[in-house]
């Protein structure tokens, strides 16, 4: 059965021909063969090994695929090829042996489970094919536990330990104790990795279910602080009369909370579930979607509490007076020290910012249209993702049980208050928002014919009032807008 899989795959058939014209031995490695064991699709990337130079391989393969080729590793030599087959899309590696032989190759990798080898030439040929395993991975996968190959392979190649917990959690494993110890021992390590490296695995490891867990594992680990450091005194850190728990395990429950939401889309808004899942499931970057960058923020959303702590002027409470402020400022430099794009920067520091807003709208009695155009007309699309933090913010900082189905009953005050505006705003967003009218009742030179005025800031301003007025229902005539541009 797994090796019909494995005969099926349209990129092995290809690369088996590469081999035969070239007459040259490679072997299928790593996560393809692991996977394949662990019963879970072989996925869309392959990594292959063969002896000396493997340039020319990854170039005639993307040739013949319409693809391209590129250097991914100048020290390693590893070369990828990037291919397109119908509408999927492919990564295959080509890297070159390391040592003696491939058994001196799998031996050098990063844990026992992905250090398994098939010949791609016994892959077709009539017999079953070896499985190459010197470090015992099969045995692993059967029990399933993720054990590094040895300290030195973490020690040379630190975004490992990193890697490690994201397995743990994609893969349902357990990690053994020994590889633990090491992982602890030489955490300080995994800041000799690039950043860029370093956010690929973490967002990786964000856009899986259970996100929670593989934070409380990494902060467990102590590698959550070396590589956040603004995290440091988070588990104690004490957040007053309006929150049940410190800081840290309210910034993982915002989290888990956010996941719960995601989860159950179909049950919460059945009539936008499916415009929220393609809102989240958008990519801002390369390799990170808009759930994994919410989940970010979700971390991170308090992060200005620690230095805005101070007491009220009775000295009865704790307050943060402008933590939104200095968190956004806090995140801003995370996201810059990890490499983000511009895009992502920009979301995670606007959410930031405006957190606590739609706390602010439950306060009041009614939610005008006027303050709803407002908040999407400063948020934007991203008044989706601050609408969901709010609200998971709001479940997290309640003493309730985190799971499905959410508790019917939510406790009176904020939070259900907050649930009800959040499924008003998301109402107004899809359905008066976005389908505003596509051209305003006036343009500018409308405005300056029919009020005398000349071109400036001036006429920006009223178009901007007037295209409010608008949307929210004020005017919807040309007649009744000069009568309100004249009132302005």
């Amino acid at each position: 059965m797994k090796e019909r899989l494995l005969k099926e795959s349209k990129i092995l058939q290809a690369v088996h021909r590469l081999c035969q014209r070239n007459e040259k031995k490679v072997y299928l490695v790593g996560g393809a063969i692991r996977d394949l064991f662990l019963g879970r699709p072989i996925g869309e990337d392959f990594d292959f090994v063969a002896a000396g130079g493997v340039s020319d391989l990854a170039k005639e393969l993307a040739a013949t695929t319409g693809g391209h080729a590129f250097s991914l590793n100048d020290s390693f030599g590893t070369w990828r090829a990037g291919l397109k087959m119908g509408k999927k899309k492919f990564e295959v590696d080509f890297s070159p042996r390391q040592g003696g032989d491939i058994l001196d190759d799998l031996k050098q990798r990063d844990f026992t489970i992905n250090s398994l080898g098939i010949s791609v030439e016994e892959i077709f040929g009539q017999k079953s094919p070896l499985i190459i395993d010197p470090l015992h991975g099969l045995s692993d996968l059967h029990h399933r536990v993720l054990r590094a190959n040895s300290e030195e392979s973490l020690v040379r190649d630190p975004l490992r330990m990193l890697r490690a917990f994201r397995l743990i959690h994609s893969l349902g494993l357990k990690i053994e104790e020994n590889t633990l110890e090491m992982i602890q021992k030489n955490k300080k390590l995994i800041l000799h990795s690039a950043w860029e490296r370093i956010r690929s695995e973490f967002f990786a490891a964000l856009s899986e279910t259970q996100a929670g867990h593989f934070l409380r594992d990494l902060h467990q680990s102590g590698l959550m602080e070396v590589i956040f450091p603004e995290v440091q005194g988070w588990e104690s850190f004490d957040q007053g009369i309006h929150h049940e728990s410190p800081l840290w395990e309210h910034a993982v429950r915002t989290v888990e909370a956010g996941e719960i939401i995601f989860a159950h889309f179909q049950e919460l808004y059945p009539s936008y579930a499916r415009l929220l899942e393609n809102h989240f499931s958008a990519i801002t970057e390369e390799g990170i979607s808009r759930a994994s960058l919410f989940k970010f923020v979700a971390l991170f959303h308090d992060s200005g509490k620690p230095g805005t702590r101070s007491l009220s002027p009775d000295g009865q409470f704790v307050r943060f007076l402008d933590h939104d402020q200095e968190g956004q400022r806090i995140n801003f430099i995370i996201a810059q020290r990890m490499k983000l794009s511009r895009k992502s920067v920009r979301i995670i520091s606007d959410l930031t910012r405006q957190h606590m807003r739609i706390l602010s709208l439950a306060k009041t009695e009614e939610v005008t249209p006027r303050a709803k155009y407002r908040f999407f007309r400063d948020l934007g699309k991203e008044g989706i993702d601050a609408v969901l933090l709010a609200l998971s913010d709001g479940l997290a900082s309640n003493d309730i049980k985190l799971g499905w189905p959410m508790e019917q009953e939510l406790p009176a005050g904020d939070l259900r208050r907050i649930k009800e505006v959040a499924e008003e705003l998301l109402r107004y967003y899809y359905e008066e928002f976005l389908p505003r009218p596509p051209r305003p009742l006036l343009d500018g030179r409308e405005v300056m014919e029919a009020l005398s005025l000349p071109p400036g800031e001036e006429v920006g301003r009223l178009l901007d009032r007037l295209r409010e007025a608008e949307i929210t229902g004020v005017v919807r005539t040309r007649e009744e807008a000069l009568e309100f541009l004249r009132k302005l």
